[in-house]
């Protein structure tokens, strides 16, 4: 067993919405042969963000590991794990090998007919039972935190199902993306103060198993 403060709780919940954030910010706008070298490039790094907002989730949740409660909290955290993982294939498909068959074409003249379209199409299904399962998983925290915190825990619940929605469209390009991570970042610490107000013993420390 890990035992977690309060402190690191927010600073790993946080992690993963604003390195998004701030790596989304410089997402380009279109895929072109122009913005494929970058494209290909900042996915490779996102690779690992991405798999931080199913951290974000874990870390909402730290101290609920018993009865109830706990079977639905680890519920949403294989979500989040499945999320991470599907995702995680999105970014492989559309970002890192789109760019890497554009940067071919490019520098060596050959055509790759209709790979790119094939490979966004695989990464889009992909990519939708990631969001989904995300959406689910956040879902689960907001029953979790009102069983536990009452209504209290609703304004965050809010916040996380509107980021989760918004980020089946949004990805993480500018405008919106950025502020969908924004959002998952406000949601994280909304839901991290009704747990740990609604139990103080938390604020001290949380026992998280491994």
């Amino acid at each position: 067993m890990t035992m977690l403060s309060t402190p690191m709780r927010y600073g790993l919940a946080l992690l993963g919405p604003v390195a998004l954030a701030v790596a989304g910010a410089t997402h380009p706008a279109r895929f072109t042969a122009e913005s494929a070298s970058w494209w290909h490039d900042l996915h490779v790094i996102l690779l690992p963000l991405f798999g931080l907002l199913a951290l974000t989730v874990w870390m909402v949740l730290g101290p609920v590991w018993t009865g109830v409660d706990g079977w639905l909290a680890t519920a949403a955290r294989i979500l989040a794990l499945v999320y991470a993982a599907f995702y995680g294939a999105l970014d492989v498909l559309a970002g890192i090998a789109a760019g890497a068959l554009a940067e071919y074409q490019e520098s060596t003249g050959n055509e790759i007919g209709r790979s790119v379209s094939v490979v966004f199409g695989q990464a889009s299904m992909l990519g939708a039972v990631g969001t989904w399962s995300l959406l689910a998983a956040f879902g689960l925290v907001g029953v979790v935190l009102f069983r536990r915190t009452g209504v209290r825990s609703l304004p965050g619940t809010v916040v996380a199902l509107v980021a989760s929605w918004s980020f089946m469209s949004s990805h993480v390009y500018p405008p919106w993306g950025v502020v969908t991570m924004l959002a998952f970042g406000a949601a994280a610490v909304l839901l991290l103060r009704a747990e740990t107000y609604a139990h103080p013993f938390t604020r001290r420390r949380v026992v998280v198993k491994t």
